[in-house]
């Protein structure tokens, strides 16, 4: 995006809560509803809104600690989303999302502390049996709760000061179709020259230098997708070529001493179900990982993984949700980092390790997840949490919601890391703390 965009965007995103908050009130309804009266076409800034399925989201947050592992921490700032869903024709319709984040929430390498994310910006055109998807957007694949090994299309923001899992991802712009083979079937094809890594905390003073790959027509992304749902047993199948969202280390040309990030070209080709009998759903996610590269520095990295989850959950009285999970990583040709000799390849191959849960040749632990309703629904609270068993890491995450009416919602929550240093997510034990979010949206 251009700086001159970005100005843009950024005076149209500071506007948006005035405008909107004019536009969508009592009086303003009332005027749009009045002209709709007096004619047939409505010309209001509200009537507008109205027809493009505008909504905006303010929020006001508080974070105990930074997530990009520089220190810094009691951080409270603003954020704004705005959220359009125009219908261009009877079969062209579209969406475009934007965020932008103020003052302590913003990225801590940004001169003002904020940050402007365009989320999504597509159009979809909808033939008879098929739709085609052209633009920005987000596409999240698997049926596992929380750990998705097949979902290797668009990135995430792990280090965004907000509070909830969709609030880390952002879209990559790509090709979409979607094919509906019958009612419960559909073939879904995938492709883009314009890879978009996903964003991992970094140890602030680390020095790596983050070789993001040329976005070319020969760097292309592919993907296919055979879907079933709306039947008993829901269930598809998948193949994916292209580039890890998740960066690993590696040492060489131009500066042979000096680490770098790393994207590495894979091919995955997973599968996932789902069933439900009564108040039990079982669902399981699996993806066989083969990098195309080589690593001299780790051969680890180079080593073809399997990722398995699978488990159930259970619906008691009428809101109250249980959900348990296995997960397995199993890695053949697996070498001990700390066997590796020469100093600089044995930390590269440590770190790559932590980065991908992959310390042993073979991982593995459970997720749970318990969450309920009270009060109409008004109050929900849920907490999850990830083990691994076999290096004793975990992960605990708590969280209340409130809704005030259904315009005002507050959130009070918390991230707790424990475990080794040398552990995926021992390493981010700094990144520990409580935060809080009121929001209000139009």
């Amino acid at each position: 995006m251009t700086a001159q965009r970005t100005s843009v965007l950024k005076l149209a995103l500071r506007a948006g809560p005035a405008i909107l908050i004019v536009a969508c009130s009592p009086a303003a309804r009332a005027a749009g509803a009045q002209l709709t009266n007096e004619s047939a076409t409505d010309n209001s800034f509200a009537g507008f809104l109205s027809d493009q399925r505008v909504t905006t989201l303010v929020r006001s947050d508080y974070f105990q600690s930074s997530r990009t592992l520089d220190g810094r921490s009691n951080l409270a700032g603003a954020a704004l989303q705005v959220k359009a869903l125009p219908s261009l024709t009877a079969s062209v319709d579209g969406k475009i999302e934007a965020r932008l984040i103020d003052s302590d929430l913003g990225d801590n390498e940004a001169a003002d502390r904020s940050v402007n994310r365009l989320l999504e910006a597509y159009a979809t055109i909808h033939f008879a049996r098929a739709d085609l998807r052209l633009g920005k957007q987000i596409i999240a694949w698997g049926r596992a709760d929380g750990i998705n090994p097949t979902d290797n299309l668009t990135p995430r923001d792990y280090t965004v000061l907000l509070p909830f899992d969709e609030d880390q991802r952002f879209g990559t712009v790509a090709l979409k179709l979607d094919t509906y083979l019958s009612r419960e079937l559909s073939l879904t094809v995938f492709a883009t020259p314009f890879f978009e890594p996903s964003n991992i905390p970094i140890p602030a003073g680390a020095g790596l230098v983050n070789t993001k790959p040329a976005q070319t027509l020969s760097d292309s992304e592919f993907a296919l997708k055979l879907n079933r749902t709306g039947g008993d047993f829901d269930w598809s199948v998948s193949y994916f070529h292209g580039r890890s969202l998740f960066p690993t280390l590696a040492a060489g040309p131009p500066a042979p001493l000096l680490p770098y990030l790393s994207y590495q070209h894979i091919d995955v080709v997973g599968a996932d179900f789902a069933r439900n009998f009564g108040r039990y759903g079982f669902r399981s996610e699996v993806a066989y990982i083969r990098p195309t590269d080589r690593s001299a520095t780790d051969p680890n990295v180079g080593s073809p993984r399997w990722f398995l989850v699978a488990g159930m959950d259970r619906t008691l009285l009428e809101n109250l949700n249980f959900n348990l999970q296995f997960f397995t990583h199993r890695m053949s040709g697996y070498r001990n980092p700390a066997d590796v000799f020469e100093p600089l390849q044995r930390s590269i191959a440590v770190e790559n390790a932590i980065i991908l849960g992959q310390e042993d040749r073979a991982s593995n632990g459970v997720t749970f997840r318990m969450s309920n309703k009270w009060l109409n629904e008004t109050l929900e609270a849920e907490i999850f949490t990830v083990v691994n068993f076999t290096r004793s890491d975990r992960y605990i995450r708590p969280l209340v919601t409130y809704a005030f009416s259904d315009q005002l919602k507050g959130t009070l929550g918390g991230e707790l890391y424990r475990g080794s240093p040398s552990t995926q997510y021992g390493s981010l034990r700094n990144s520990s703390g409580v935060f809080a979010e009121l929001r209000y949206g139009l």
